[in-house]
């Protein structure tokens, strides 16, 4: 239990400490997870982005900017955190409570890497196929929750295959940390007092639970099937 508590209070620590360094970094700091992004992007989509200082990566064939805001760092604590309370169980001493975090700062870091690379991609491609029933914002937020969201219920669902766990919590646990970094840190921030937040926050809270009851649905057919 000590050694449990030892990983949750560091592991809250280096949470904070990401987003304190997110907020305060311009994009010359962040390129420790701006370049990796940008190449993967880059070789999936066949764009070339080129850095930009005080900017970002930048297209110049598609006037696409990968920028701070398209870091990831948010999905990288939210994916920290879950993936180390899903292993928290293995943390019984030193050493293993250090292989804990060592091993949910690196899936983290990966997963945020791949998972916003696809972000990136699927902009590419919603930017040169406008859905007309929706504003560019609407669809802009709407693919980031589905990828953020999805890349989340993925890196959890692998985690929990290669560490098979005796007990499960369903998609409570990445849904938990979804909230928790686009939602209630926001909020302790002062985020509330904004206009459009209110909207924002319903959209952010009902499309996951949705793409749960989709899935639900699907899975449901398919066995009845």
């Amino acid at each position: 239990m000590t050694f449990r508590l030892v990983v949750v209070a560091l592991a809250v620590g280096i949470a904070l400490g990401l987003k304190r360094h997110y907020a305060d970094a311009r994009a010359e700091d962040l390129v420790w997870i701006l370049g990796p992004t940008s190449r993967l992007a880059g070789a999936m989509s066949g764009v070339r982005f080129v850095f930009q200082p005080g900017e970002g990566y930048f297209s110049r064939e598609h006037l696409f900017l990968i920028a701070k805001a398209c870091a990831g760092v948010n999905f990288m604590v939210a994916a920290f955190g879950m993936v180390t309370v899903t292993l928290l169980h293995r943390a019984r001493s030193l050493a293993t409570a250090a292989g804990v975090l060592g091993t949910s700062l690196l899936a983290s870091y990966g997963a945020a890497v791949v998972v916003n690379a696809v972000r990136i991609v699927a902009a590419l491609w919603l930017a040169t196929h406008p859905v007309s029933m929706l504003s560019a914002g609407d669809v802009h937020r709407l693919e980031g929750i589905v990828v953020y969201f999805g890349g989340l219920v993925l890196l959890y669902g692998l985690v929990r295959r290669l560490d098979r766990p005796a007990t499960s919590v369903g998609l409570a646990l990445p849904l938990t940390a979804y909230y928790v970094v686009t939602l209630v840190i926001p909020i302790l921030g002062g985020a509330s007092s904004s206009s459009g937040f209110a909207g924002h926050a319903i959209v952010v809270l009902g499309v996951p639970v949705l793409l749960i009851l989709t899935a639900f649905g699907v899975q449901t057919m398919a066995r009845r099937s």
